[in-house]
């Protein structure tokens, strides 16, 4: 059974706040760094600690910290004897020697407000472009609900308001075009991608790749993409909009495209045709559920090899005794169970506690290290089918594990019935063609994935380790997950089933 496929995450869905919020009191009880990172701030780094609102400042539960970039201006100069004139206590100074760039310089506060150990921190631009005045409002979530992971202080909140508060209009439009266009490739509706008034949780924070990220002034989009792949709960609020006298350093050409590539890539590995660890947690932080097997999603709601086992009664008779190995929680057990009346028993690495499904049987082995077990296993009952879904390429040494099983002396041989990807898939091919070969989450480039195949390798794997091969199921990509719909889905499986012959 040959399986062709890419799987389907799901678009996420997160909650705004409305854009009218008024706070009548404040009582903060997290640790709060006010970061502001400033490059050739002298004009107005003075009127930023000047906005930042009063109960911030000289708290025992806040820290000021302006991280200056290396300037060529006297903006650290201004900046302390201002702390020294107003008798700022809880204000600190940090430069760095040497120019850091804008997501570099952040990944500099993001560190050090992980490292001191504070709860939330807020970034503010030394040129105050973003008013501090709007604190209170943009921390408000973290004290009213605790799953709040992020805050975006948000321009276009109300129509034409950056315009009224002296946005260019090319930047007005720019945004527009670029925040749209980033919205439709993440599956997502944020009012703004590129606002710089920004509040993290540091929980948040050390659980993203963030220090992976470009030190160019598109970090913002790639710590936004980072934080919708891990699902965090992004809140916005309306801000006041000012332009003033400050300078940009932004080149806007360059800074579009590297916009557009960062989503497009996140787009990309959505459907497993691109691969970047930063959009990939797991990998990142060695998380456990790469440790001890990672449960994947039930696959019965598309065509694929275990909606095909449990529709399909010549593979899996009426009344049967099932191996299921690498049964995950048992959905495919389950189904068996309540359709054919099977008697299954399950084989996976999860812990007996996340397996659901009513087996009359579970071990919990590691086909790697105890593959004695299995055999034992086998040999002991009397199994009229043996279920081998998308676990050969999860193998080391494939070879032995089938040499092995079809050496057993059993009283008679039981219908083993195996799946697995396409490594000669025609989108991998056309990926590889253009010097990619990127592994993902899921997929027939399952980053889990040990040893890949081709229909012509599978065959022969299959027929070198002693098993005869009776049937073959090739199975199309489930374009109905991918957005496609009625004829069109349909049309694009027949393509892709002649392209399989």
């Amino acid at each position: 059974m040959f399986q062709k496929i890419l799987c389907w995450i799901p678009a996420y869905t997160y909650t705004f706040e409305g854009t009218e919020q008024r706070i009548l009191s404040w009582t903060f009880c997290m640790r709060l760094l006010i970061f502001i990172l400033s490059y050739n701030a002298e004009k107005h780094i003075e009127s930023v600690f000047d906005d930042i609102p009063e109960r911030f400042k000289n708290s025992t539960d806040a820290e000021i910290l302006l991280i200056d970039d290396a300037s060529q201006d006297n903006t650290v100069d201004i900046a302390h004897a201002y702390i020294v004139r107003t008798g700022l206590n809880n204000a600190r100074i940090m430069r760095n020697q040497n120019n850091q760039g804008y997501g570099g310089n952040q990944k500099v506060g993001y560190t050090y407000a992980i490292r001191e150990g504070f709860d939330v921190v807020v970034m503010l631009h030394g040129d105050n472009q973003y008013t501090p005045k709007a604190l209170p409002e943009l921390l408000a979530p973290f004290q009213n609900e605790s799953d709040v992971g992020c805050v975006l202080g948000v321009r276009f909140g109300q129509r034409y308001s950056p315009l009224r508060g002296g946005m260019p209009l090319y930047k007005y439009v720019g945004n527009r075009i670029l925040t749209n266009m980033q919205n439709r490739l993440a599956g997502v509706q944020l009012s703004e991608w590129h606002t710089g008034y920004r509040a993290y949780s540091t929980k948040v924070l050390s659980r993203i790749g963030f220090a992976l990220n470009t030190n160019d002034f598109h970090f913002d989009t790639e710590i936004l993409l980072e934080l919708v792949q891990s699902r965090v709960r992004i809140v916005e609020i309306n801000i006041p909009t000012h332009y003033g006298g400050e300078i940009c350093h932004v080149d806007g050409m360059r800074y579009a495209r590297n916009v557009i590539k960062a989503t497009f890539k996140f787009f990309l590995q959505k459907y497993h045709l691109f691969y970047d660890v930063r959009f990939h947690p797991e990998v990142v932080f060695n998380l456990p559920a790469l440790e001890s097997g990672p449960v994947y999603e039930q696959k019965l709601d598309s065509l694929s090899p275990h909606s095909i086992v449990c529709l399909d009664p010549k593979l899996v008779p009426e009344g049967t005794s099932v191996l299921d190995i690498g049964c995950s929680t048992g959905y495919v057990a389950e189904e068996l169970r309540q359709r054919r009346k099977c008697r299954v028993t399950g084989v996976d690495m999860l812990p007996p506690s996340q397996v659901r499904a009513q087996l009359v049987r579970y071990e919990q082995i590691n086909l790697e290290t105890d593959e004695h077990r299995l055999v034992d296993l086998i040999q002991e009952s009397n199994f009229d089918v043996i279920l081998m879904l998308d676990v050969v390429e999860h193998l080391s040494k494939p070879e032995l594990f089938l040499l092995r099983m079809s050496s057993l002396s059993l009283g008679r041989a039981p219908r083993v019935i195996f799946s697995t990807g396409n490594v000669g898939f025609i989108i991998v091919r056309i990926m590889l063609l253009l010097g990619h070969f990127n592994y993902g989450q899921r997929g027939i480039l399952d980053i889990t994935h040990k040893r890949l195949f081709s229909v012509h390798t599978f065959r022969s794997l299959l027929e070198q380790t002693g098993f005869l091969v009776q049937r073959e199921i090739f199975i199309p990509l489930p374009f109905r997950n991918l957005g496609f719909s009625g004829w069109l889905a349909g049309f694009f499986e027949k393509i892709n089933m002649f392209l399989i012959r």
